[in-house]
């Protein structure tokens, strides 16, 4: 004779009840032989055992953990990976959902900032604008973090806005760009993009590329692509000065970052000057300390490409415009004579 039901045997409805699952789920999970109710009742309502239940309970938990129902099966019927294994997998799983919600996030917060930045529209046509050029910073920026480069350009703007005035001055004037003025300015440009982007020269590279190629980004920015394409020829022949003595891979060793400390340097060297300080002065021997490990800092230690520098400083006369060691500065800094 079929059992009544007891406390240890429940229907469905009462399993779903107790379980917050729903009476579906359970009927889906007993198709597939995932759960079955092992007893009936007499009227033929098929129960659930104590048994059934622990097993729903492990099937909902390995659920919880991201398993696909076909895994969860083979885990219950023990012919599944180790518990280690298959935890360690999840985890492994779970790490890649975060970083594709991050990148998610990401992509969405930088759609978000390009529209807050592009005008008052409020139509799709600026919505589609705005994911093309989102579309265009991430094919040619890194993409972890486009958006805080972005940012950090805007928040230099008081200092590369001066520079687009007078540059976009002496391209009206007809200024070729390697006149002394022109790359002056071309440095100082350089040396906020440098700042702006940590150094990295690549970077930096890739973000006028971006330019020229997609002018949108550059007007986006706050830059007129015209004057753009004059900046670009001018450090285009500080470049070229460069690469005359410098391969690729010794540019892109040099330590961009160092930029500051220049500065700094350059300011303290012109004040010493400005109070009349002799060269021979502890004050002077301590600015030639100083930068004597900037350089070595700059060409990261090695003494063959701190060579090369050397060289293309003294063979490339254009290079000095706009430096920050200025001729009058390097000549205080030479060491004493015997």
């Amino acid at each position: 004779m079929t059992p009544r039901p007891t406390p240890l045997h429940l229907t469905v409805g009462e399993v779903a009840r107790r379980t917050g699952m729903t009476v579906r789920t359970l009927h889906h999970y007993d198709t597939i032989g995932l759960v079955c109710p092992s007893a009936r009742s007499d009227a033929g309502y098929r129960l659930y055992h104590a048994r059934d239940i622990e097993r729903l309970h492990a099937a909902q938990a390995l659920k919880q953990l991201g398993l696909g129902l076909d895994a969860i099966a083979k885990a219950l019927a023990g012919d599944g990976m180790a518990p280690l294994e298959l935890v360690d997998r999840q985890i492994a799983q779970a790490e890649q959902a975060i970083e594709q919600a991050r990148a998610l996030k990401e992509s969405l917060t930088l759609l978000r900032d390009t529209l807050a930045h592009g005008g008052t529209e409020h139509h799709t046509d600026a919505l589609l604008a705005a994911m093309q050029l989102v579309a265009t910073y991430q094919r040619f920026l890194p993409g972890s973090g486009v958006r805080q480069l972005l940012t950090r350009w805007r928040q230099a703007r008081r200092q590369w806005t001066p520079l687009a005035t007078e540059l976009a001055r002496l391209q009206a004037s007809g200024a070729p760009v390697d006149t002394p003025e022109v790359q002056r300015l071309a440095q100082q440009w350089m040396n906020v993009a440098m700042a702006v982007f940590g150094g990295q020269l690549r970077t930096v590279l890739q973000w006028a590329q971006m330019h020229h190629q997609a002018p949108d980004t550059a007007t986006h920015a706050g830059l007129d692509p015209a004057l753009l394409a004059y900046l670009e020829q001018a450090i285009g022949a500080r470049l070229a000065a460069l690469r005359r003595h410098l391969s690729d891979d010794d540019l892109a060793r040099l330590d961009g970052s160092l930029g500051p400390e220049w500065a700094r340097f350059a300011d303290d060297g012109q004040a010493l000057m400005a109070r009349g300080t002799p060269p021979d002065a502890p004050a002077a021997q301590a600015l030639r300390e100083r930068y004597l490990d900037l350089l070595a800092r700059t060409v990261r230690h090695d003494a063959t490409l701190a060579e090369k520098m050397r060289q293309a400083y003294a063979a490339e006369p254009l290079l000095a415009h706009g430096h920050f060691v200025g001729p009058e500065l390097r000549a205080y800094l030479a060491p004493p004579s015997p």
